[in-house]
């Protein structure tokens, strides 16, 4: 395995550590978890990379764990959590964007010069990356939430592999198209996009694949709570 396969694997496992640690402790935690993943998307998502022989950015296992934090939420709580999580993961990218350019606009001290050059430069461009992952993520998480609440309607409490999936296979796809043509319209060639989109596609669909059979771990915990309060007094 190349290295850059390598750190995605090992990047896909401590994300998806994240997101189990935060399911474990609270519906907060969950909400921050979302909230460091967007962050880091609009941060470094800009990073074109290559995987298996195509290019695509850094931000899709992030991406990817945004939407199963979200249905660790809805399993165990709601709805109303799953549309809650989405403004607040909007609220905290926006307030780390507006705190941070403010930052950049203090005037340097000599000493640190070069350091504040290399901030400017490095978070400058992140409004456009802002801006291309807030639009796709409200849009993609408003369709990916009723979706999979619909889904679970109609299927009831079975085949969360499959109600998982099939909302994550539709909002990838139009938070494919939103934030690739956003963030890397004019800044790489057009032909190139489509496999930056593609092959992003594909890695957050697998990644789902591959975690969505943890969903079942809240219907074990609610089989152990009805267990354990029957047969106490």
């Amino acid at each position: 395995m190349e290295s850059n396969e390598l750190l995605l694997a090992l990047t896909g496992i401590a994300s998806l550590a994240l997101v189990l640690l935060a399911w474990r402790l609270d519906k907060e935690r969950l909400y921050s978890a979302i909230v460091i993943f967007l962050i880091l998307i609009a941060i470094a998502g800009g990073k074109i990379v290559e995987f298996f022989g195509h290019e695509t950015n850094t931000g899709n296992i992030f991406y990817a764990c945004v939407f199963l934090a979200t249905y660790f939420l809805i399993e165990r709580y709601g709805r109303r959590e799953g549309i809650r999580s989405i403004w607040i993961g909007v609220a905290g990218v926006v307030a780390f964007f507006v705190l941070l350019q403010l930052t950049l606009l203090y005037t340097s001290s000599s000493s640190t010069q070069t350091f504040s050059d290399a901030l400017t430069s490095a978070f400058s461009p992140a409004s456009r990356l802002a801006l291309a992952s807030l639009l796709g993520y409200i849009a993609s998480q408003t369709l990916n939430v009723h979706l999979y609440c619909y889904l679970k309607e109609r299927m009831g409490r079975n085949r969360v592999w499959l109600r998982a999936n099939a909302s994550n296979i539709c909002a990838q796809a139009l938070d494919s198209v939103i934030f690739f043509t956003i963030a890397f319209w004019g800044v790489v060639p057009p032909g190139n996009i489509q496999d930056i989109m593609v092959t992003g596609f594909i890695i957050k669909v697998v990644f789902i694949m591959l975690t969505a059979p943890l969903l079942h771990l809240n219907r074990i915990e609610e089989e152990d709570a009805g267990y354990t309060s029957f047969r106490l007094p």
